[in-house]
């Protein structure tokens, strides 16, 4: 990724976003504050650590983000299969996809969202192997807490983040018996269909997720 990086600003959302970052502005709707602030803070960091400009900071800041999440897809497949093989190649095939490898070479929210997604499927997982352990649920319960608090995330950075929260909800609610946590099943769905309903301004998804944590 950093081979093929952009030097600088390229199309589309790029320079809103670039701008945005630099300036704590805020760019089309929704306005992805949380994206702007790390672009903003990382930039910054980035340019007093290596004098890189604000376009190539963000820029190298999705091949960072990019990166990250398929060595978390990697090691969850390989992880699941006993493979190191089926990991790395899980990791190859999701990195090298054309839409992947270009958001990870430009300023996108794309390239942030997707290592949101793959937090999201690696706390799941850490939900489910807590049970396992001599602790059980009571120690899982935190990884329960983070995973919600990642779906709250989203609407601020980029709601394509909760494609993933479905699967992640399904890994941190299975019990191995094949049974499943009904309570936080529902409870996350319900933080799902809340956030959803935030990130889009859907009132019948806000008052679905509003009334399933009620109940």
């Amino acid at each position: 990724y950093v081979a093929t990086l952009a030097p600088g600003v390229t199309l589309w959302d790029a320079g809103e976003f670039i701008a945005a970052a630099h300036t704590l502005g805020i760019p089309h709707p929704p306005g992805t504050p949380l994206y702007v602030l790390l672009g903003h803070v990382w930039s910054r960091l980035a340019d007093v650590a290596l004098g890189l400009g604000t376009a190539r900071a963000t820029n190298l800041l999705s091949a960072l983000c990019t990166a990250a999440a398929g060595g978390i897809i990697g090691s969850l497949v390989a992880g699941w299969t006993a493979r190191l093989v089926a990991g790395l190649a899980a990791a190859l095939c999701a990195g090298t996809a054309s839409s992947v490898w270009l958001n990870a070479t430009e300023t996108e929210a794309y390239a942030v969202s997707l290592l949101l997604s793959a937090l999201m499927l690696w706390v799941a997982e850490q939900r489910a192997r807590a049970a396992l352990s001599p602790a059980g649920d009571a120690h899982g319960a935190r990884w329960f807490v983070l995973l919600g608090y990642l779906f709250a995330l989203a609407p601020a950075l980029h709601l394509s983040a909760l494609v993933a929260a479905p699967a992640a909800i399904a890994r941190a609610a299975w019990r191995e018996d094949g049974s499943w946590r009904r309570g936080e099943l529902v409870i996350l769905g319900g933080v799902l269909l809340v956030a959803a309903g935030v990130g889009t301004g859907s009132r019948v998804a806000l008052g679905a997720g509003a009334v399933t944590l009620l109940a």
